[in-house]
């Protein structure tokens, strides 16, 4: 079983719009290899992307680092923050902080079912606790997902990159969940070997929460980002030294908190999460590949391929790292 701290340890695109014969156009965006319209950071007229993010922000500082680039992209409609796993009201706290440091504070936090803490100090914790500006609303983060997907079926991306209790909860109120949903996309799982194991291990956001991944996993049509992509993609030094002098309040509170995640100087942020995003944004240009496989989840939290047994999930592999930092550093470097 892989730990917590392993399992989370754009290109700019510039398009240019066509001149029309008799009047200016709007420029298109190209295509990706599966024929899906790529975004790029300087379509500001391009209708924005709804997005629904669950995270359990506070532990890994990947969910803090994903969360970022969501505040910032004028291409993306955040229409919420869920909060799973562990002591989820501290996790709130910290989502809460901040969105309101940069400039999001009007972006609603809902906090999940507090489960056992999982085995670990989190000093991230420490950053939010006697914030009080901003608290998250008094709706659970189950009926929140439920009830604004409703008012916006088929509209919104739902992203989780945590374990699955918020989901699954949601599913078990609203079992048409996964076609209300634009999409759903999860950083979840492992299928085969990565840069950590060379076979496959019980990947911490479904082992966390076995049952509620079984559910998910059974029911909504899901892409998923797996640690067999994720492992090899860490941030290096300069790529962090770009950020960390990019003189923004979003982009300061996000050093602040890999300061208090960090265990010595030379550790390295492995980018689990932000994958995911990248993935919900634009979706396919940042894989070699994204198949179809029949997974199913055992009861060790393991993701198995099983052709009689598993449902169809779409699964994103062969990370294209340098194209995805370009586009990850590029996002967050809009910030202001």
């Amino acid at each position: 079983m892989c730990s917590r701290r392993q399992r989370r340890s754009f290109s700019l695109l510039l398009v240019i719009g066509l001149a029309a014969p008799v009047a200016a156009q709007a420029p298109v965006p190209p295509l990706n290899a599966a024929g899906n319209q790529l975004v790029a950071w300087s379509i500001p007229s391009q209708p924005r992307m709804k997005v629904l993010l669950d995270t359990d922000i506070g532990t890994d500082i990947d969910d803090a680092w994903a969360l970022g680039l969501l505040m910032v992209s004028p291409q993306v409609d955040l229409v919420g923050v869920t909060i799973s796993d562990g002591n989820t009201a501290a996790r709130a706290k910290v989502a809460a902080k901040l969105l309101h440091a940069g400039g999001r504070g009007e972006v609603p936090v809902a906090s999940g079912r507090a489960t056992p803490p999982p085995d670990s100090v989190d000093y991230q914790f420490t950053w939010a606790e006697d914030f009080t500006a901003v608290r998250p609303i008094a709706q659970s983060a189950a009926d929140f997902i439920v009830e604004t997907l409703r008012r916006h079926p088929g509209e919104i991306t739902l992203l989780a990159v945590g374990p699955l209790q918020n989901i699954a909860d949601a599913l078990r109120k609203e079992p048409n969940l996964g076609t209300l949903a634009k999409r759903v996309v999860l950083m979840s799982g492992s299928i085969g070997g990565n840069v950590w194991s060379p076979t496959p291990v019980a990947e911490w956001n479904v082992v966390r929460a076995t049952t509620d991944a079984q559910l998910v996993y059974s029911t909504a049509p899901l892409t998923i980002v797996p640690l067999d992509s994720t492992t090899y993609v860490k941030l290096r030094a300069d790529e962090r030294a770009r950020l960390e002098t990019h003189p923004a309040a979003v982009t300061r509170a996000l050093e602040a908190l890999y300061r208090l995640w960090i265990g010595d100087p030379t550790q390295q942020m492995t980018l689990h999460d932000q994958m995911a995003v990248a993935e919900a944004l634009q979706p396919g240009a940042f894989f070699g590949r994204c198949t179809s496989m029949p997974i199913r989840v055992d009861d060790k939290g393991f993701t198995r391929v099983d052709s009689s047994g598993g449902k169809p999930v779409s699964v994103c592999l062969e990370p294209k790292r340098n194209a995805f930092m370009k586009f990850y550093i590029d996002g967050l470097l809009q910030a202001k």
